[in-house]
């Protein structure tokens, strides 16, 4: 494993050579980072996603600006766009620090659905989802959410792909929320 720390944010071409004879050598090159806030874009490949906000009631909610303890949903649509069915998507959907996620799964009054899911993982900033869609179907994943500190906070972007293919995917921009106090 060698680091190349010396290459600049733009870019730069990376050769390999072998010194010690003519055999073919396979590389992996890895790139980790963050995206600067709100430079990320949306993107899709074969797959499409749709997130949308509405209250418990299903009335449309503006995210950009919650009052302190306001509860919503979060739907996230995701479309197979291509002609095969897909197995092992995953789907991302990270929330904002000043939200808080309901996690129904913990709560016994409440009846739980059958899922469309092979596996969900539940953590506190968190949803991870793991499914297949047959060609041209579509599944919409809901999470329970609760605008519950005060603050500006950043929307990441919610994203979908296939585990084993990259060329299938898809992600929302990300964006800014507030928060702010319900009293006038």
């Amino acid at each position: 494993t060698i680091s190349l720390d010396s290459i600049p944010q733009s870019g730069a071409r990376v050769t390999l050579v072998n010194p010690t004879n003519d055999r073919t050598l396979f590389a992996t090159i890895a790139v980790r980072g963050t995206p600067l806030a709100g430079e990320e874009n949306a993107s899709a490949s074969g797959l499409s996603i749709d997130v949308s906000y509405t209250d418990p009631d299903g009335q449309s909610v503006d995210i950009e600006r919650l009052d302190q303890g306001s509860d919503f949903v979060a739907a996230v649509q995701v479309t197979n766009r291509t002609g095969v069915n897909l197995d092992n998507l995953a789907l991302t959907h990270i929330t904002p620090s000043g939200w808080e996620i309901h996690n129904t799964r913990l709560d016994a009054s409440e009846e739980r659905e059958p899922s469309d899911l092979d596996y969900e993982d539940i953590r506190d900033d968190r949803v991870y989802r793991y499914f297949g869609l047959k060609a041209g179907e579509t599944k919409v994943f809901t999470t329970m959410l609760n605008a519950a500190y005060l603050g500006r906070y950043y929307l990441p972007s919610v994203s979908v792909e296939a585990m084993y293919d990259v060329s299938k995917q898809a992600r929302t921009k990300g964006r800014w929320v507030e928060v702010t106090s319900s009293e006038k």
